[in-house]
């Protein structure tokens, strides 16, 4: 029974007996590589051929994608030697039962609740409402997920939004969060929006804001507390959701639809590996290295890297716009920030992906936060301590809204 339990809890994980036997870093390396068609150093889902669960426990910020110069191959590593694997090495009867162990360890920590997000451990929840619709687009529709609550009491709410370079990524992303929320009495909505492919900026930004005043419409239905919604995202997502969180309120009283008299303020924002400007001069003025010329913000805004000294003026001005430390104001909400990796200038030199997700973007924000006296805080990872934290970010978010919320 102890032995098939234990197998059941690998599956969950994702990460294939043989795979752990017979496959070494190196050689997992060389796979991506391998997937990695088109040569942009980067895997999507569809891309990686391996199983869908080990995507998602290297994808640790949730963007949808894995950067082979990153430390996908590395953290594969840890997790074998953590399981009782040495790279390089058969699985010996020794090992194995040191594997067992190891699982029957993590699945009792699974059991023991909502907590077992840690350690790239996330345990998936069901939507409670599923695709519902805000807008006219196939990408117009969000999930709902219910808090645990022992009253009939409007609940807060946090919205979550996606990442994937504004070209990828879906809502359900988000389910692998979700739970550390509901469990503590805040409803939980995850949405999808255009992609760049569909419609260029600020179509997304536009979407992400009509969802909200889509939930405070239906605010009733699923016993939301309007009064109480925070918005938070991973890499693209992150830049979604300040830009809600800090431009002026975008209700018109004025508005045929009473949808759109609702309210876009918000009372929080949570944020990974986040981006506060999406202004190519800004990044590169800022950000170390070639962050500046990436592709998504081509494609995002709909210039290229050979015409941009032709942009003209109403494109900048859209680019501006879209760039939420252009909005941020003293009546802004508190902000965190969590960074996965470390606030080192040079982590950003390594290559565009380090740079686009390099904290400089959340410390520079922070400077204008302090000078305006909007609380703002930036963790990012120097030490073995602060991964911990990393590992265990979604403890500290709860806490953020909780103290917020003024739920204790």
């Amino acid at each position: 029974m102890t032995t098939r339990f234990a197998i059941a809890i690998l599956g969950t994980l994702g990460v294939p007996i043989m795979l752990l036997a017979q496959t070494g870093t190196d050689r997992f390396t060389t796979r991506m590589k391998r997937d990695d068609a088109n040569g942009d150093g980067k895997l999507t889902r569809s891309e990686l051929t391996g199983p869908k669960r080990l995507f998602e426990q290297l994808d640790e910020d949730g963007d949808g994608v894995l950067v082979l110069s990153d430390d996908a191959a590395q953290k594969l590593k840890n997790f074998r030697v953590q399981a009782g694997d040495q790279p390089g090495t058969a699985i010996g009867s020794t090992d194995r039962r040191r594997m067992m162990e190891t699982l029957q360890s993590r699945a009792a920590h699974l059991r023991q609740g909502p907590a077992a997000t840690r350690g790239g451990l996330r345990e998936r929840r069901e939507p409670d409402h599923q695709d519902v619709r805000y807008g006219d687009h196939e990408r117009h529709v969000l999930d709902v997920y219910l808090a645990e609550t022992e009253d009939s009491e409007p609940a807060p709410c946090m919205i979550w939004i996606h990442g994937g370079g504004f070209r990828r990524g879906d809502k359900s992303e988000g389910s692998r969060f979700a739970r550390p929320f509901v469990a503590n009495g805040i409803h939980y909505v995850t949405l999808n929006y255009r992609l760049s492919q569909h419609a260029i900026a600020p179509a997304c930004f536009h979407d992400c804001a009509h969802a909200v005043q889509f939930l405070r419409q239906n605010a009733e239905k699923w016993n939301i507390d309007k009064s109480r919604i925070s918005i938070g995202g991973g890499s693209a997502g992150a830049g979604l959701a300040q830009w809600i969180a800090y431009s002026p309120d975008r209700a018109d009283p004025t508005a045929a639809d009473p949808m759109f008299r609702q309210s876009t303020r918000v009372s929080a924002v949570i944020l990974l590996n986040a981006q506060t400007s999406y202004d190519f001069r800004w990044i590169k003025t800022h950000i170390p290295g070639d962050a500046w010329m990436g592709d998504g913000l081509q494609q995002l805004f709909g210039y290229t890297i050979d015409d941009i000294d032709k942009i003209d003026d109403e494109k900048i001005q859209t680019i501006q716009a879209c760039s939420p430390i252009t909005h941020l104001s003293e009546d802004d909400p508190p902000t965190v920030f969590y960074y996965r990796r470390s606030k080192d200038p040079k982590i950003a030199m390594q290559n565009a992906m380090d740079g686009i997700h390099h904290p400089l973007f959340g410390f520079e924000l922070k400077k204008r936060a302090d000078e305006l006296k909007v609380p703002c805080d930036v963790f990012t990872v120097e030490t073995t301590k602060d991964r911990l934290f990393y590992n265990n970010r979604w403890d500290h978010a709860v806490g953020f809204l909780k103290k917020h919320f003024e739920m204790d």
